[in-house]
């Protein structure tokens, strides 16, 4: 039995009976040119993997509140880089990320992060879908969509082990929206074993302990493979969520025209 990811069963994105799965990819067409490098920002801590091995592009819809508050998980997350690039003897890296060290954890609070008022109505559609299905008990806190953004893995590239800033309290959800079966996930387990495995692009939603898993995803084939990822707020069991989806999907289904 699988205890590295989870696959959403009924969270599925190609599954609405009220949006075209097909539209994503469109969307991602229209705006490969826009796709950036995120190591090349000199103003976040991002920077400090610039130069390396490591080819991953971004297209953000969300942009950063740096006036609003860093959280726990955060402090612990700059504090980590800084004793990993210390261990690399990298002092300049180190200086870096505790001279901004306030700025940078709120940068790593995902919550922080808004989603952009885009002027294009696919993404603002894509959003309202995401809100709509994340969100769907309307609770006030749980489940709300942050930290949205278009993922790039060129044609042969790596995007090396590494760990995430995401708190524990929250989960960052992936899609894959293009991809083929030499596209691998890659895990390391407790044991430090090498798992890896293919995320397809079906729709579905996977996540994973991704502050406390390293991960890596290695395009082995000769087409860009892209995903969309995003976190979501205060879910602290994903299957039981995935199963609420669907309970309240059938609720409005059933009673919804009474």
């Amino acid at each position: 039995m699988n205890n590295l990811y989870y696959k959403t069963k009924h969270l599925n994105l190609n599954k609405l009976d009220w949006y075209d799965f097909n539209e994503v990819k469109e969307i991602i067409d229209d705006y490969k040119n826009e796709f950036f490098c995120p190591f090349s920002n000199k103003e976040s801590y991002l920077n400090i993997y610039e130069g390396r091995d490591c080819e991953v592009q971004f297209f953000n819809l969300h942009s950063c509140d740096y006036s609003k508050e860093p959280n726990k998980a955060g402090k612990v997350y700059i504090k980590y880089l800084s004793n990993v690039e210390r261990k690399l003897k990298n002092q300049d890296k180190v200086n870096f990320l505790n001279d901004n060290y306030e700025k940078f954890c709120v940068e790593t609070n995902e919550e922080n992060f808004n989603i952009i008022e885009h002027k294009d109505e696919r993404i603002k559609k894509l959003l309202d879908q995401l809100h709509s299905m994340w969100h769907f008990d309307a609770s006030k806190d749980k489940g709300h969509v942050c930290r949205a953004r278009f993922v790039r893995l060129p044609a042969g590239g790596v995007m090396p082990f590494h760990r995430d800033e995401t708190s524990s309290e929250n989960l960052r959800m992936i899609c894959p929206i293009i991809t083929n079966e030499d596209c691998m996930n890659a895990f390391k387990d407790e044991e430090g074993n090498l798992v890896e495995t293919h995320f397809p692009a079906t729709g579905a939603f996977y996540t994973f302990n991704e502050n406390k898993i390293e991960h890596a995803v290695f395009n082995k084939s000769n087409e860009d493979r892209y995903a969309l990822i995003f976190t979501v707020t205060n879910i602290d069991d994903i299957k039981e969520w995935d199963r609420g989806y669907y309970r309240n999907k059938m609720y409005w289904k059933n009673w919804g025209h009474m």
